[in-house]
């Protein structure tokens, strides 16, 4: 969607897409920041209970023993970087029904303690790492 703003007419434009949950019967936007967050803790040790990401670039700070964090629903161009400042590996999930490289649906990717990751949307179900460091 794009929309005129202002008496100059400066075009700004904005992204939303629409998922349909079948089980539930309802239409949700799925939605990702391009911002930062940073502070974050790690929870839950399966895919329904980590911590939800929703900017682009994210610090989890805190990490217990198979905390982890998940991706937003994968859309092909999505780019999220995630530091893990906390003193535990982090379980990164992938969204529902998507992967990480080339493990299983909905298995996590392990980022040591310490380490910066890039992750990228091929399309609905591929995340890809690119451009990794560890301390």
């Amino acid at each position: 969607m794009v929309e005129a703003t202002g008496s100059n007419q400066t075009a700004k434009a904005t992204t939303t897409k629409l998922t349909f949950n079948a089980s539930t019967g309802s239409l949700f936007a799925t939605l990702i920041t391009f911002g930062t967050t940073d502070s974050i803790t790690a929870a839950g040790s399966t895919q329904g209970t980590a911590t939800a990401l929703t900017t682009s670039i994210n610090n989890v700070t805190t990490t217990a023993a198979s905390t982890g964090v998940l991706l937003p629903a994968a859309i092909a161009g999505y780019r999220v970087v995630i530091r893990n400042g906390g003193a535990s590996a982090l379980n990164v999930y992938p969204n529902t029904s998507a992967t990480i490289n080339a493990g299983s649906v909905n298995v996590a990717y392990s980022l040591v303690a310490g380490g910066c990751i890039e992750f990228v949307a091929m399309n609905t179900t591929k995340w890809y790492t690119l451009n990794s460091t560890y301390s």
